[in-house]
């Protein structure tokens, strides 16, 4: 078994990130144990790494010592697991291109818990925000693990609701663990380490930068047995873990959307090619076949209110649906019923059904919460 000893070395090691992790793979091929990497001479490195590789090592390992590294991963909050160490996910270590080793806050995903990636556009539309929701939702509740990049748009969405749904959700960062990106995503973060994780290969202190997304793209798909695409334009950059799912092995479920909007191209496309589609959380549960494994989903009470909401709110409720609307929409929705409910009965209508938790009013749109009353 590894001890803490090596995985100092390891971890002193991987704090060189300019060291491709194929090179550090060679390295320990050669030398056995991290320890013994640390250790090697000129001209051994030299051999592997090339003179100017060697040099830059050489360097590093004169500037810093493994038990200063390892001391100030602990002091950060820091946590590390490296491929020889029994921690080390299982399901990384099987892809074309495994890292190294990882950094993480928090825990790490469970090994032999049901995992989805769920991932999309930056730029959401309200579709894709309801859709990202109720996915990530049905997932948790089940007791499957969300697992995302904490960006803006469908990935933080996803993971924001999977913890209000009481579940488990991990973020791979294209930084350092203690570098918190986007800065406007801090309090899912803080959710994220208590109640799940967040996890890269790049060392802490490392600034997030371009061309570190699309490599760590590879980890996101690498921890899911389904990568969900809930929106995404037609070249997409979403699409690049979508590339990296397939060679990886992993299942593809895209969220069909309509033929003229061109948040949801990437995704009928994916559908064209051969991806799966995704309507609903319990049909991919059941594709997957992880009934039997999974924790059966709890009963909600139905609600009762109808009797206790006045005539204007059922009339307003009976013409919401899930995907929001605008008050405009929903007066328009109403005339054709034939309704003759006035503005002001509406607007009532719309407070009181918020206020008692049936619908939801986001950027000024309405929609319910609940399929029926």
């Amino acid at each position: 078994m590894i001890g803490l000893e090596q995985k100092m070395y390891a971890a002193w090691l991987d704090t060189i990130y300019w060291i491709p992790g194929g090179t550090k793979y060679r390295l320990l091929e050669a030398a056995g144990s991290a320890q013994k990497i640390y250790e090697m001479d000129e001209s051994r490195l030299a051999a592997i790494m090339g003179l100017k590789g060697c040099e830059h090592f050489l360097q590093h390992r004169k500037r810093y010592r493994p038990e200063e590294i390892w001391r100030d991963l602990a002091k950060s909050g820091v946590s590390y697991t490296y491929c020889q160490a029994a921690g080390f996910p299982k399901k990384l270590a099987e892809i074309p291109d495994p890292p190294f080793g990882i950094f993480y806050k928090g825990r790490l995903p469970s090994e032999g818990t049901p995992a989805v990636a769920v991932i999309g556009a930056r730029k959401c539309s309200e579709y894709g925000r309801s859709m990202a929701e109720k996915f990530a939702k049905g997932f948790a509740q089940r007791g499957v693990e969300v697992i995302s990049g904490m960006a803006m748009g469908v990935d933080g969405i996803s993971q924001t609701a999977a913890l209000q749904a009481g579940g488990r959700s991990y973020a791979v960062l294209g930084c350092g663990v203690d570098i918190i990106y986007p800065r406007s995503n801090e309090p899912l973060y803080r959710q994220l380490i208590e109640n799940g994780g967040v996890l890269s290969e790049y060392p802490p202190r490392m600034e997030p930068r371009p061309a570190l997304f699309p490599p760590r793209n590879r980890i996101i798909s690498a921890l899911a047995d389904v990568v969900l695409v809930v929106e995404a334009r037609e070249k997409s950059g979403t699409l690049i873990t979508v590339d990296m799912a397939l060679e990886q092995g992993r299942e593809v479920y895209a969220v069909p959307g309509r033929c003229t909007d061109s948040l949801s191209m990437g995704c009928n496309r994916l559908i064209r090619q051969g991806a799966a589609v995704a309507v609903t959380p319990e049909e991919i549960i059941d594709d997957m076949l992880w009934e039997t494994i999974l924790k059966k989903p709890e009963e909600q009470p139905a609600k009762q209110p109808s009797q206790k909401l006045s005539a204007a709110a059922r009339e307003v409720y009976a013409v919401l649906e899930m995907l929001p609307a605008a008050q405009d929409v929903i007066v328009a929705r109403l005339r054709e019923r034939g309704s003759a409910c006035t503005i002001p009965q509406i607007c009532q209508g719309l407070v009181e059904l918020e206020l008692k938790g049936f619908i939801l009013c986001r950027n000024r749109q309405y929609g319910r919460l609940q399929d029926d009353l």
